[in-house]
Order: C-alpha cells, then sequence, then structure tokens
C-alpha cells in the first residue's frame, strides 16, 4: 500500500463492508489540484473521467477505486467523479495528518464504462457551456486556429524556405 520507506508501520483499519470484494486489477485515482480562478468550472469532473478512461483503455481493470474525505461525499463531491458507490471507512489513526478517516469510492468496470459513457452523452452533447460558471463561456472543444507560419508554408510542406 505504501511505497517503501513511506508509510512502513502505519496502521490501517480497514471497516469498509465493499473492501473485501474489490480484487483483480483496481485502479486506485489520485487527487488534482486546481488553480483557483478555474475552480467551479466542472474540471473535476472531467480529469476524474479522463484518469478512469485512461486506465479502463490501457489495463483490463476490474475496478475504479479512490480514497475519499467524508465530507467530500456528503457533499456529493465524489458523485461528481462518477462514483455510484461509498464504502464507509478507512482509519490511519496517528497518521502524519493526525487521525484520518477515507471512504473507499468505488466503482465495477460495467459501471466505470457505464459512467465514461454517460458523462460523454450528457456534457458533450450539446453546449458544455451551460451549467459551468459564467467566467468559462466556450466549450473546451472550442479551438481558435491561429496561423504561426509566414505566407505561403503550410504544414505538411517539404519546403525549408
Amino acid at each position: 500500500m505504501f511505497y517503501a520507506g513511506h508509510g512502513e508501520g502505519q496502521l490501517c483499519n480497514v471497516t469498509a463492508p465493499a473492501a473485501s470484494r474489490i480484487s483483480g486489477v483496481v485502479f486506485c485515482a489520485g487527487s488534482h489540484w486546481i488553480r483557483p480562478d478555474f475552480r467551479g468550472r466542472q474540471l473535476s469532473h472531467l480529469l476524474a473521467r479522463l484518469g478512469r478512461a485512461y486506465a479502463l483503455a490501457r489495463w483490463p481493470v476490474d475496478w475504479a477505486i479512490a480514497l475519499v474525505a467524508p465530507v467530500l461525499i456528503a457533499k456529493g463531491v465524489s458523485a461528481g467523479y462518477g462514483y455510484k458507490h461509498a464504502s464507509h471507512s478507512i482509519f490511519y489513526p496517528a497518521s502524519p495528518w493526525g487521525d484520518l478517516e477515507v471512504v473507499l469510492a468505488y466503482l465495477s468496470q460495467g459501471e466505470a464504462y457505464e459512467d465514461t459513457a454517460e458523462y460523454l452523452a450528457s456534457e458533450f452533447s450539446g453546449s458544455i457551456s451551460e451549467g459551468l460558471s459564467p467566467a468559462f463561456s466556450r466549450s473546451p472543444r472550442e479551438d481558435k486556429v491561429t496561423s504561426t507560419s509566414s505566407e505561403g508554408v503550410f504544414h505538411g510542406s517539404n519546403s525549408l524556405s
């Protein structure tokens, strides 16, 4: 569970009933930090699914999990990341951050594929800017194309002039 030299000897008390069912190839999501001026734009929802989609495409993942703070479960944040289930709890007594409790959020392989399909269908089917903060009016798919080449030079041209 821990890298060599980090967390060795750390106690871990697992009371989450779902933990005993999760086995095989397990993708464990990490965390991310978003700049304050980009928060509230649903980037966390996208980033969570991008990581999971990459893992599903790369490995034969049986389960996708995340260890989530209880407050994020209560506020529905982990549901926004696509996790359909939460199993309480995993405790780390006397951790470097004090007595720590996390909740096991999880999806089966089939649920992870379904969540990806539902997210793509709902979030990218129309205007994604609906429901996002007013400061974020563009769709993430919208790109401005500008030319940085001098006149007469095109991509793929073998002319070096």
